[in-house]
């Protein structure tokens, strides 16, 4: 991404970014929930992934119940005796509606008829229960390599494309503008796909995909419960448990669904608005062994294998945020043999003890190892400076400790032999749009050590940048980062 389009896209992020919103504000008493679908609704199911995402969250078991017979769309849906026998049975909060999974596009579907059949089903909802929320379950495309490129779509990013038009066309115009039943604020997409696509576009590797590329897996199951329970709820889906997907691919999935749906609000009834720093903010990150962790208002970090994380993470005030920490490439070990003292006026305990990544190998067996730190959950409007102190006493018999570090393309390496005072920044440094910053820590190919390290962290908020006359031109393209109520501001 070139610097003046990552400034239009911050820029608009700035203004955006308070204003995700609940589709409903939730009752103590459990919700009935109404699921219509296919394959990809059955999947899961999705209704019971939702459930068991509520019930973790604290709130009262919701009833669900789902009509998904595979290969159906919603014009199916609309003369089944199953389905019409459900929605008529009433007393639903939401129905959640899935069209098959081409049927929203121009190149193999038929859109109109889509809107038309989504309408018909509103509008029957609304009879038995006047009350209820509809929700319309936007869906992802098909994996890259599927036999649909690029045939009938160019590649996914097309598909996606117009699967988004037209659930948000359906929600935002052509249901208000064509039911028959009383209509105020009560339709809305679950942006599912593009969760799907903005994980898939990060580059990472977490399989959401079953092996036909069509349907979801169990990641791509959980992920898409995730924003259906976010759309639902109101809810941050950031903690929750895992259900298929593992502990540390369920942490970085909940990220995706918080940034793609907007939500910032943790837990269940009670949830406590959180945010993330603030400009002139900062937090501490204490990388070490559980026996030396560091009191006050610092987050300890004691476990250092792949996937460990730290959920919602303290600022210097002791307010939680919205910022995860997690091991995306864990590290060897823990050593605690860190200088006792340092000039910079940090905690002892922050400093003596550290993370390492290396090989007792040597050298060149070093070289192959990284271990990388990912912050999620911060403001993509905002830069950061981020300050990293390491030390190890001894020279490792004279071979020396140069660890590198990089974060946002920026290179800084110091070895830490014996460190006091030398603490490294990375100054300014701009998350992701999706509100990921990631930190690499690796030996330096330019020394001859065989450990690099990482003791402490501290990141600060920096001010939002002004945006220019000119960078704000033509932004509107961007606004698929963030949910449906987001496009619509």
């Amino acid at each position: 991404m070139s610097v003046s389009l990552r400034s239009c896209a911050r820029s608009l992020l700035a203004l955006l970014f308070t204003a995700a919103t609940s589709v409903v504000a939730v009752a103590d008493d459990p919700l009935n929930l109404l699921f219509v679908g296919n394959s990809f609704t059955a999947g899961g199911p999705i209704a019971h992934l939702v459930r068991d995402l509520a019930t973790d969250a604290g709130w009262a078991t919701p009833n669900v119940q789902y009509v998904a017979p595979g290969g159906q769309s919603l014009g199916f849906h609309l003369t089944n005796p199953d389905t019409l026998n459900a929605i008529d049975a009433g007393n639903w909060d939401f129905v959640v509606l899935q069209e098959f999974s081409t049927g929203p596009t121009d190149n193999a579907g038929d859109p109109a008829a889509f809107k038309s059949n989504a309408t018909a089903l509103y509008d029957r909802v609304k009879l038995g229960s006047p009350d209820a929320q509809v929700v319309l379950y936007e869906t992802w495309a098909r994996e890259a390599s599927h036999s649909l490129y690029p045939g009938t779509f160019a590649n996914p990013a097309e598909m996606q494309a117009q699967l988004r038009t037209h659930y948000n066309d359906a929600a935002d115009n052509y249901i208000p503008a064509n039911a028959t039943a009383a209509v105020t604020t009560d339709v809305s997409v679950a942006p599912v796909g593009d969760a799907w696509e903005n994980y898939l576009n990060s580059g990472g590797t977490i399989r959401l995909h079953a092996n036909d590329d069509y349907h979801a897996g169990p990641n791509g199951q959980y992920l898409s419960s995730s924003v259906l329970y976010s759309t639902i709820y109101g809810r941050s889906v950031a903690g929750r448990g895992g259900l298929l997907a593992s502990p540390a691919d369920a942490a970085v999935l909940q990220t995706f669904a918080d940034a793609t749906t907007g939500m910032t609000i943790p837990g269940g009834p009670d949830g406590v608005e959180l945010g993330p720093l603030t400009a002139g903010e900062s937090l501490f990150i204490d990388f070490g062994g559980d026996t030396r962790t560091t009191p006050g208002n610092w987050n300890n970090f004691t476990a250092f294998l792949t996937g460990s994380s730290l959920v919602n993470v303290i600022d210097d005030s002791g307010a939680t945020t919205t910022i995860d920490v997690t091991l995306t490439d864990g590290f060897s070990g823990v050593n605690s043999a860190g200088n006792a003292t340092n000039t910079l006026g940090y905690p002892t305990t922050a400093t003596s003890d550290s993370f390492y990544t290396g090989s007792f190998d040597g050298h060149t067996a070093a070289l192959e190892n990284r271990a990388q730190v990912t912050l999620s959950g911060l403001d993509p409007a905002l830069d950061y400076d981020l300050a990293l102190f390491s030390s190890r006493t001894g020279t490792d018999g004279g071979i020396g400790r140069l660890s590198r570090y990089t974060v946002d393309g920026q290179v800084i390496e110091s070895d830490v032999s014996d460190n006091t005072s030398n603490e490294l920044v990375f100054s300014g440094v701009s998350p992701a749009l999706d509100g990921t910053l990631t930190l690499d820590v690796e030996v330096s190919p330019n020394g001859t050590g065989r450990f690099a390290y990482l003791g402490q962290l501290k990141l600060t908020a920096l001010a939002i940048p002004e945006p220019s006359s000119a960078l704000l031109l033509g932004v509107g393209g961007l606004a698929w980062v963030g949910s449906r109520q987001r496009r619509a501001c």
